[in-house]
């Protein structure tokens, strides 16, 4: 069993279902119209719910808005005016969403006023001063000509909407700070020999064909030493190379699990989560299937690593030295096809399998849980370019700390780990 080369030290959007609450009295007409209002869908803080603001029953052919609020709070509805039918029911101060005309059948009840929340939102990221955040509410009333109403004008009912947090869902939504992995089959593992310049090891082998049937997301990036504190409060312990931007080292594996396990958290209260989804360390399929993009080469790159293209100690492509004793901030390098950054090289990254011997036939979605050691793959600072390979393989006791490993982070299906 090969162990890691350096000595321990001891991380489209659907609408939400409507759940609104219509309240207040419409006023009527001076043809006897009697307006509703209602919304398809709850808001969302990414102005993304679909939600349209949509009033039926309005009179037709008049001029009409919606208008809102976002603080209803000791407020009583009030008279619009004198002899007036409608009441205002929205708290000022008030803003309004647009204008636009009911249209229908002259003189009948058939106009209708809609508009389209998300669109005024994302216009307006600040509304009545007030960034969007989740749990907002917001307060909505229709407003239209009636010209031989009292005021000239009159209201509908009103609703109240809350905002929800978003809701991602796998193989459509875009996630900040990871990339989204699409489900697929590729080649996992090495057939060159042990020689120069890639020193394949008999632990790459056999060449087999592994499916990913999921699609997932994973961290552009290493976690940074920052990340991992703004999460989790401190280091777990003193990294070997301080830097708010360089990667987490020095860290175990359970403490890398420790901050998936925070992340998750943090996130699915953001609605950021889907179900049976949760932020985890990968498996060793699933790195080497982001890692390769596609491609079947022994680096993302092609056929060889250079010096300026991965934090590593040495290239075999040609002999070269690359005069490298530490980290460096994470995502210095080029991206893969996927956009993931520092895949080859800078730390190594823990992965959530033990280590164990391929088994000769293809797979879908392995995952090896039995075993003392847990997988390390990508190389690091301190690695030559042969052990920075898509398909070099290392191992690591999960209980101990190293100053070349590492961790990143996918959102994809729960796997319950002891």
């Amino acid at each position: 069993m090969r162990a890691v080369p350096l000595l321990p030290i001891s991380l489209l959007l659907a609408p939400v279902a409507s759940a609104q609450t219509p309240y207040c009295t419409s006023g009527g007409s001076s043809n006897g119209c009697t307006p509703q209002i209602s919304a398809n869908a709850q808001p969302n803080v990414s102005s993304t719910s679909g939600c349209v603001i949509t009033t039926l029953g309005v009179e037709s052919q008049r001029a009409g808005l919606t208008f809102y609020g976002v603080d209803n709070s000791g407020f009583t509805p009030t008279l619009w005016a004198p002899l007036s039918t409608s009441y205002l029911c929205v708290k000022p101060p008030t803003a309004r969403l647009g204008i636009a005309n009911s249209g229908g059948t002259a003189t009948a009840c058939t106009g209708v006023l809609a508009f389209s929340w998300d669109g005024f939102q994302a216009a307006n990221p600040s509304a009545l001063g007030t960034p969007w955040t989740v749990g907002d509410k917001v307060y909505a009333q229709t407003w239209y000509r009636d010209p031989l109403a009292a005021r000239g004008t009159n209201l509908s009912n009103a609703l109240e909407l809350t905002l929800q947090p978003t809701t991602a869902i796998p193989c459509i939504t875009q996630l900040p700070g990871v990339r989204l992995i699409p489900a697929g089959t590729f080649s996992m593992g090495s057939s060159e020999p042990f020689a120069a310049p890639y020193f394949s090891f008999a632990d790459e082998k056999p060449v087999r064909q592994v499916t990913i049937s999921y699609c997932f997301w994973m961290g552009e990036r290493e976690v940074s030493q920052a990340e991992y504190i703004a999460l989790m409060g401190s280091l777990p312990f003193a990294p070997a190379f301080p830097g708010a931007a360089r990667p987490v080292e020095n860290i175990t594996w359970q403490a890398a699990r420790n901050y998936c396990n925070a992340l998750t958290a943090q996130q699915t209260a953001l609605g950021n989560v889907p179900p049976g989804y949760q932020y985890r360390l990968p498996t060793e399929a699933e790195w080497e299937y982001a890692c390769r993009a596609g491609t079947i080469s022994e680096f993302h790159y092609g056929g060889g690593l250079l010096c300026n293209q991965a934090r590593i100690s040495f290239s075999y492509h040609p002999n070269n030295n690359c005069s490298v004793n530490s980290t460096t901030t994470v995502g210095t390098y080029l991206p893969n096809a996927w956009g993931l950054l520092d895949m080859h090289g800078n730390v190594a990254e823990w992965c959530l399998d033990s280590y164990a011997a391929y088994s000769p036939n293809n797979v879908t979605n392995p995952f090896v849980s039995v075993g003392v050691n847990r997988v390390v793959r990508g190389g690091s600072w301190a690695d030559t370019s042969s052990n920075a390979r898509s398909a070099s393989r290392s191992n690591a006791n999960p209980l101990l700390i190293y100053n070349n490993i590492g961790f990143r982070v996918v959102l994809a299906p729960i796997i319950n780990v002891p």
